[in-house]
């Protein structure tokens, strides 16, 4: 074995208890950093299965080419349809179903009388669309809407306001409308990962009296199925047929719409707010690796002399101090990578245990989540314990020091002359 990694690896048994809070916060950091990664990673993955089964069935999507943000409504506030559209295009060859959908802000009322969800996540209310191929929600309890008044909440609304079948309550639209819950539904086939979000579906007839402008009765949209055309051929068919300032495009398309959108909103500013604490916790390691190398070369000072003295060069010296550094991160960031995964599961259990219910589904593990912390972790191990070796030496003392009071002075002439006069 080298004789510098022995050196290395003996400084380190050393001065192990020492290098313990150094190891802890890199895990700590690299925990932090690992964990967000596989978490947003994972709800990504899981977000994009859930909305691609929510809209198997939706072939094409008929909407205005013109949207305006809306904290309250995924994807924006659209200008409104005809609803003589949704005909026109049911009776255009290879339409096999055209269902319009009215969509807009709706915030539902508990059993308490008090707001359900909100305060970041929409509240949404719609219609219900009668063909369950284009609906992307699925009936678990009760019936769809059918007379004035009736409507279908998603089971998490209907578990934060404890709301059950034939409760009645109010959706402000703003306006409060009397409303009684028929039926229960889940988005796509998740149990409901929509998280504190809420939708309220009524009938097509009271989606259009309060949540289109002063019940003008137009669409938010037109969802389209064949089952003879694929999605494009579809698109291109009805595009000729639209007025000005509408689009049509694919139900992949508008898929990838509605994921990124809840990038976004929710899992943007979500892994953000991790990464800031990821990014405390390394900061953190860095001030306290900084900290303990320098202890531990102040201490080797005469050690590293005497490897000078013996022929040691000052690259040797510093490859040791690097290979320690180098070595002490990785094992700590490997540790830290284990534990990113507990904490990936705990902030999800976390998560539900606030009533914050996310998309089920596998963990997601990319290889750069393994290869970033792995380098960052052992980048900022190696950074904190050079600086140190790399700081300028103190500088000399400028004026000799002063005599001390305890010190004879020399008499004041030679000697010879002292004694001759003596003898005279």
């Amino acid at each position: 074995m080298n004789a510098s990694v022995r050196l290395g690896a003996r400084s380190l048994i050393a001065h192990r208890r020492r290098l313990a809070g150094t190891v802890l916060s890199i895990v700590l950091g690299v925990a932090f950093l690992t964990g967000t990664m596989v978490l947003g990673d994972t709800l990504r993955a899981n977000f994009d299965t859930l909305f691609a089964d929510a809209n198997a069935g939706t072939d094409a999507v008929v909407r205005s080419a013109d949207a305006l943000a809306d904290p309250a409504v995924p994807g924006g506030v659209r200008a409104p349809l005809d609803a003589a559209l949704a005909e026109k295009l049911r009776a255009v060859p290879g339409v096999s179903a055209a269902e319009g959908a009215v969509q807009g802000a709706g915030q539902l009322l508990g059993r308490n009388g008090e707001p359900v969800g909100g305060q970041g996540p929409p509240t949404w209310a719609g219609n219900w669309i009668a063909d369950p191929q284009l609906n992307p929600y699925r009936l678990a309890e009760g019936r769809a809407p059918a007379a004035p008044g009736e409507a279908v909440i998603n089971r998490g609304a209907a578990e934060a306001g404890n709301l059950h079948l034939g409760d009645s309550t109010v959706l402000r639209t703003p306006d409060p409308v009397r409303i009684t819950v028929v039926g229960i539904a889940t988005f796509g086939a998740d149990a409901d990962g929509m998280g504190p979000s809420t939708f309220t579906a009524l009938t097509l007839a009271d989606a259009q009296a309060h949540l289109t402008p002063r019940g003008s009765g137009q669409l938010s949209t037109v969802r389209l199925r064949s089952d003879s055309l694929s999605q494009r051929q579809l698109v291109d068919r009805v595009r000729p047929l639209l007025p000005a300032g509408v689009e049509a495009l694919t139900g992949a398309d508008a898929t990838a719409e509605s994921t990124a959108d809840v990038s976004g909103r929710f899992l943007g500013l979500f892994t953000t707010l991790l990464l800031v604490f990821a990014g405390i916790a390394l900061l953190v390691a860095t001030f306290t690796i900084h900290n303990t190398f320098a202890i531990v070369t102040a201490q080797r000072t005469r050690e590293n002399a005497l490897l000078r003295a013996l022929g040691a060069s000052r690259r040797q010296i510093l490859g040791t101090t690097l290979g320690e550094a180098l070595a002490l991160g990785l094992l700590a960031s490997a540790l830290g990578l284990l534990g990113g995964f507990g904490v990936a599961a705990g902030l999800k259990a976390l998560f539900a245990a606030l009533g914050f219910t996310l998309p089920t589904g596998g963990t997601v593990v990319k290889t750069a989540t393994v290869l970033l912390p792995l380098l960052v972790g052992t980048l900022v191990a190696a950074g904190s314990a050079l600086a140190p070796r790399c700081a300028p030496p103190a500088p000399r003392r400028s004026r000799p020091c002063a005599t001390p009071p305890w010190t004879t002075p020399p008499p004041a002439g030679p000697p010879c002359c002292a004694r001759s006069s003596a003898r005279c």
